[in-house]
């Protein structure tokens, strides 16, 4: 009976191998991966292991060893040993991933990551994730909210996990002056090295008035940049939890089969903080939501950001 590799041992062999390279050298570039592994012997240490493995799995499994499960699970075992916002995408799931950061979806219908009401004398936008369509979203929201003669903004990132930091940079420079202080950006992204790999700018034009920044645990990467360069700008106050402490930049290398590799390439420098990388924005006021509602009126950290922009 032909038999697939089961999932547990595909797992076990994804563990040993994290640090494999004759896999992950036909994913990037041998460049690319002489940078993050210099030393030779440890590289010749690497190859032995997978070697060894390999001969006992061949020699001693009971059934046949799908080459392409193996093969994906090795690649992304190496990439799950970084530091976890780093992926290996098929053909098929890459051309998805650039579909939904244009915002849309498989249908051909628009993505949409922005709410907004009005509430009180405030507008409440609430960003449910963040994509390429993202920023003129928030643009459309902020102009109907004015239109409704709003004398506040109270911006909710909370649940956003996105790496999409174009897209937070276009949000916070819509908010934010020039970036004449600080790092003289919104953000800027450093490699290991310390060099810039990209700067992010702001102009001249910028929001005047009351701005809170609701987030939580679960704020990660563009909502966080934008809780901590709003606060960093002087535009407004941030309310709720500690958030993850996604501080890093990617990139995307796509590959010879169609697909790509999402890499860490650089750690994020906001405009006056250091990098929260790690530790997390440390909101201005601590509020804790037990659970999450659609009721503004019952929602207690956003009572508490409603009750900042009105003070």
């Amino acid at each position: 009976m032909h038999k697939k590799i089961s999932v547990g041992l595909t797992v076990t062999i994804s563990v040993i191998v994290l640090v494999i390279t004759a896999v992950f050298t036909t994913i990037i570039t041998m460049t690319a991966y002489s940078k993050i592994v210099s030393d030779i012997p440890e590289r010749e240490h690497m190859y032995d292991s997978i070697s060894q493995i390999d001969t006992l799995v061949r020699n001693n499994y009971y059934g046949d060893v799908d080459e392409n499960a193996v093969n994906s699970s090795i690649a992304q075992g190496y990439l799950n040993a970084l530091d976890g916002y780093n992926e290996i995408l098929s053909k098929e799931e890459y051309e998805q991933y650039k579909l939904e950061n244009s915002g849309i979806d498989e249908n051909g219908n628009a993505i949409k990551t922005v709410t907004y009401k009005k509430f009180g004398t405030s507008g409440y936008v609430k960003f449910h994730g963040f994509n390429d369509n993202t920023a003129e979203e928030f643009k459309n929201a902020y102009d109907v909210l004015m239109s409704n003669s709003v004398t506040s903004i109270i911006l909710d990132v909370r649940n956003t996990d996105s790496i999409n930091i174009q897209a937070a940079v276009d949000i916070i420079d819509m908010i934010v002056p020039i970036a004449s202080d600080g790092t003289g950006a919104i953000a800027t992204a450093k490699g290991k090295d310390g060099e810039a790999i990209k700067v992010f700018s702001s102009d001249s034009d910028s929001i005047s008035m009351p701005i809170a920044v609701i987030v939580n645990r679960n704020t990660s990467g563009a909502g966080e940049l934008i809780a901590c360069d709003i606060r960093d700008f002087g535009k407004g106050s941030v309310v709720g939890e500690t958030t993850k402490g996604n501080c890093t930049y990617q990139q995307i290398f796509e590959l010879s089969d169609g697909g790509a590799v999402i890499l860490t390439v650089a750690e994020l420098i906001p405009y006056m903080s250091s990098s929260y990388n790690s530790v997390g924005v440390i909101p201005d006021y601590t509020s804790v939501q037990a659970e999450q509602t659609d009721d503004l009126n019952s929602d207690t950290q956003f009572l508490q950001a409603y009750a900042l922009v009105m003070s």
